[in-house]
């Protein structure tokens, strides 16, 4: 049947954790697809991962609660659904749909990375990156000694790499036995496993961290034994995430090979919603080299610059800047690959031409100060950028015969690094002033939310008045006619109606009169006094057993890192305002 029309449609993204960068990844990847769709837009619904024995409930009460907020599309219509759930409230991939969220088998549905038989599935094709890897480790270095990091038994593809990497290390001719693998929750709270580990393999001379979080408490592990990941020790992870590339030092790591799991999920889940019949699909991957695990995919031969091949100079861009194929990007938008190609098209005839004049180099500063002031440096690791400019700036010296036209060429790499180093410097004190300003107006509104003395009464109308504090540019906020009581055991269901109490648009708080407040629960996202976002987050406003309200935002990476801590804290305060008021009468 014919879902998907030219009406705005809505996804859902359901997720395992907001807070890890994995989920982050998916969440970003997934925006940046919908977002080639203007008439689509996205709905992350966000729960907590809590790992459980077979046959047992959540010992969790607030993990539960928090977990309710799944149950919202049921009241709100969602057209598709993306899942990236390995294991969600006890229930696997394959029985999700019989119990306590049945009502999800309704909409056409795309599972990423979760294990499922009846189902359409996007992965990762974890062989082809981990056996790069591994050959690469033993043929070209020369190693024999590996271990690793692994995770949890409810996650498939945490076994699958774990069987891969024993299978590819088997067909090497060296051992890997129960001693040189311990699992991990795969987070960053890994450390306990990263200690045994090193401790029953001291010698090890490679580790596969099979994600990027676990390598966190590793590296801490390591620098504790006084070794260095990259020279005393090989150390590689899995995802890819933008997070490895600043780690100190930058993290190896196998991802996508190309188009990335959102990507693709959207692709096949807006197809599905077409009435199209759609396959599983296995997505390429490859290793990405850093300071941990120094490893380049493509040389830069004399012979491909003499020829300033278009295909070489794009894939060149390519390497360098991996992450500029996978995003979306608006018509308005500087082209990025199409400018790196016309600088260094110039550069490169100059060394075949042996010249290069003043006005020529004046040209090409001036399009390298164009590429970096529009974000270049988003797309890419400053160490792997490094390595790539230098490869290519040592090929080009080799071929040099002319010392005038060989300076005026490197003086061109070196305003390409100062350039890389300019942005990112002003990225970093535009952040740092942000987060300042940030803090100091969240600390105004809980101040303004719980200062009771000399009188004061805290209302609800003043906790909403001053929303604007938290510092979303959008945003907008539901609060319940009374707040629901979630019972100890079972479910909960959502009141049929809910009262928009105000909106935040550019950063522009609007609170809504009495009157206009209340609708019908099912159509939140349709008010017309909503932002106009692309993706939205949900988070449950609830305090112990008590939901008072849903708080949507835009999906920013800032939102990703805080928005459901605001959304508690919130809810604290009403908790706390409720019960002051109560006390009072």
């Amino acid at each position: 049947m014919e879902r998907f029309t030219d009406e705005r449609k809505t996804i859902g993204l359901i997720i395992e954790d907001l807070a890890i960068d994995y989920a982050k990844e998916i969440i970003r990847s997934v925006q940046l697809a919908a977002a080639g769709y203007p008439n689509v837009r996205l709905l992350v619904l966000p729960g907590l991962h809590e790992q459980l024995e077979k046959g047992k409930s959540s010992k969790y009460f607030d993990t539960r609660v928090h977990n309710l907020i799944y149950g919202l599309e049921e009241v709100v219509r969602i057209d598709g659904l993306l899942l990236t759930l390995p294991n969600i409230s006890g229930v696997s991939g394959n029985s999700f749909f019989n119990g306590e969220f049945s009502n999800y088998a309704r909409v056409p549905r795309v599972f990423i990375s979760t294990a499922v038989t009846d189902g359409v599935m996007v992965r990762y094709d974890n062989e082809k990156g981990i056996r790069e890897a591994v050959d690469y480790l033993v043929n070209v270095k020369g190693l024999r000694k590996f271990i690793m990091l692994g995770g949890r038994d409810d996650n498939a593809d945490a076994q699958d790499r774990k069987e891969i990497y024993r299978t590819c290390l088997a067909e090497k001719h060296i051992e890997f036995t129960d001693d040189m693998y311990e699992k991990t929750d795969m987070s960053i709270d890994a450390m306990p496993a990263a200690i045994r580990l090193m401790d029953r393999n001291p010698d090890a001379e490679a580790i596969f961290c099979v994600n990027d979080q676990v390598a966190v408490p590793l590296y801490r592990v390591l620098k504790e034994r006084g070794l260095k990941p990259g020279r005393d020790i090989q150390v590689f992870g899995f995802d890819n995430t933008k997070f490895s590339g600043t780690m100190l030092p930058p993290l190896a790591s196998i991802g996508a090979d190309g188009i990335t799991l959102g990507e693709k999920a959207v692709e096949l889940l807006l197809r599905m919603m077409k009435g199209e019949t759609v396959q599983s699909e296995v997505l390429p991957t490859r290793l990405y080299g850093r300071e941990s695990l120094e490893y380049a995919m493509y040389e830069y031969t004399v012979m491909e610059m003499l020829r300033i091949d278009e295909a070489f100079v794009y894939r060149m861009f390519d390497d360098c800047f991996y992450r500029y194929q996978s995003e979306v990007h608006d018509r308005e938008e500087v082209d990025l690959r199409r400018l790196f190609y016309e600088f260094i098209k110039r550069m490169l005839h100059a060394m075949v031409t042996s010249s290069m004049s003043t006005e020529e180099f004046t040209e090409i500063r001036r399009l390298i100060d164009i590429f970096f002031s529009n974000g270049a440096m988003r797309y890419t690791d400053p160490a792997h950028m490094v390595r790539c400019i230098e490869r290519l700036q040592n090929g080009m010296n080799k071929s040099q015969k002319s010392p005038l036209a060989n300076m005026m060429t490197n003086r061109c790499f070196s305003y390409m690094k100062d350039r890389a180093i300019v942005s990112m410097a002003a990225d970093a004190n535009r952040f740092d002033a942000n987060l300042k300003v940030e803090r100091e107006r969240i600390r105004d509104f809980f101040v303004c939310g719980t200062q009771f003395e000399g009188g004061n009464i805290v209302t609800e109308e003043t906790i909403v008045r001053n929303l604007d504090k938290l510092s979303f540019t959008n945003a907008a906020l539901y609060l319940f006619e009374k707040p629901v009581q979630v019972p100890k055991e079972g479910g909960v269901s959502f009141p049929e109606t809910a009262r928009l109490m105000c909106v935040v648009k550019g950063g522009e708080l609007r609170v809504l009169s009495p009157e206009r407040r209340l609708c019908r629960l099912d159509a939140m996202l349709d008010r017309t006094e909503l932002p106009k976002c692309g993706a939205y987050i949900a988070s449950l406003v609830f305090y112990g057993s008590r939901i008072y309200g849903v708080l949507i935002t835009e999906v920013t990476g800032t939102v990703a890192d805080r928005g459901e801590f605001v959304a508690k804290q919130l809810a604290q305060i009403l908790y706390i305002n409720e019960n002051n008021h109560e006390t009072e009468t």
